[in-house]
């Protein structure tokens, strides 16, 4: 059980957000309200959109009059599942291309790979996901002047995930394999291959139940990472399942997010943050009270990892210690004679 307040905490943030979404789109069809003219009960014309922030719109409304506290609702649930999803398939990918890097390779090819692929880290992973993604995401204009998507909302959907996954899989799989491998080289382990135990059971039985922990919070870690790159595609008018393009020659719309998830919404309301800055501060916040999240999380586990590494090892010392004074006690000691 992990007894860490700031792993709750984390975890709780984010059920609530994704919860939320899910029971705003069950109960109310993810209706998102639109108010353009508000009046009194005199049927007063007291004010119009965009509104800001109120008890009534917590974070304000969009000069089109929709709620932006309910689109960030609706659009929790896309951004967060897919982040989490990513995340994962990151990890789990990354630690199967660590396995034959650490168990197979030579220390001095794998030496060799690790400063070849430390150089992609400076290498911005945004700039490689735009050229990658704007065909893919964003809205095509036909000869005959028809708007269309190469690809359905699924498979861009799906299309997305692996690109982003895929971009760091190298670097990551080679972290993890340098772990992996500087594991391997641990007293226990090389006890182990002593006693004759195969690769497989070093494996099962020594390197996952110590590199497990870790991977969550590397987790952690590459969730952040995601959000993060969400927030520079938002930017770059790159939205999570495709970009709503206006081909008007005449009074073109601004490109709109289909799923209004986060970096859509920032990549919305940008153009405007200087005539309304609270208009885009909305999903703003929302990010980052998402990235603290999975910072709480990441910090929280690792807390519970140390304190239950430290409890351990005062167990064991209680446990001596006890040993010690159970030990029974005889009324005489042997003395041995040398001889006269």
């Amino acid at each position: 059980m992990i007894r860490s307040i700031k792993f709750w905490v984390g975890l709780t943030i984010l059920s609530v957000f994704i919860f939320s979404s899910f029971g705003f789109a069950l109960f109310y069809d993810s209706d998102v309200r639109q108010v353009q003219m508000l009046y009194d009960d005199d049927k007063n014309l007291i004010g119009g959109a965009p509104f800001e922030p109120s008890l009534m719109f917590p974070l304000g409304t969009d000069p089109l009059g929709y709620d932006i506290s309910q689109k960030v609702l609706q659009g929790a649930k896309f951004t967060l599942l897919a982040v989490i999803a990513i995340g994962v398939f990151r990890v789990l990918f990354s630690f199967i291309v660590a396995i034959p890097f650490a168990f197979y390779l030579p220390e001095k090819i794998r030496r060799g790979l690790d400063q070849l692929l430390s150089s992609f880290y400076f290498i911005p992973l945004t700039i490689i996901a735009v050229f990658i993604l704007s065909p893919i995401l964003s809205e095509q204009l036909s000869a005959e002047g028809e708007e269309f998507f190469l690809y359905t909302f699924t498979e861009r959907i799906g299309l997305e995930v692996i690109i982003l996954t895929l971009l760091v899989v190298p670097l990551l799989g080679s972290m993890i394999g340098n772990m992996m491998a500087s594991l391997l080289k641990e007293e226990f382990i090389e006890g182990a291959r002593l006693l004759g135990a195969s690769r497989w059971r070093i494996f099962t039985k020594h390197v996952i139940p110590h590199m497990l922990p870790k991977l969550v919070i590397v987790w952690c870690q590459q969730c952040v990472q995601v959000l993060i790159i969400f927030t520079h595609l938002g930017y770059f008018k790159l939205f999570f399942g495709g970009t709503d393009m206006d081909f008007n020659p005449m009074m073109a719309d601004p490109p709109k997010s289909l799923s209004n998830e986060w970096s859509g919404l920032v990549g919305d309301y940008y153009i405007q943050i200087h005539a309304n800055p609270y208009i885009a501060l909305g999903p703003i916040i929302m990010f980052g009270i998402a990235i603290y999240a999975f910072q709480l999380i990441g910090e929280g586990f690792q807390h519970h990892l140390q304190t239950r590494h430290y409890k351990k090892e005062k167990r064991d010392r209680m446990s001596r210690k006890q040993n010690l004074v159970d030990e029974p006690k005889l009324s005489f000691d042997f003395m041995h004679k040398r001889g006269a």
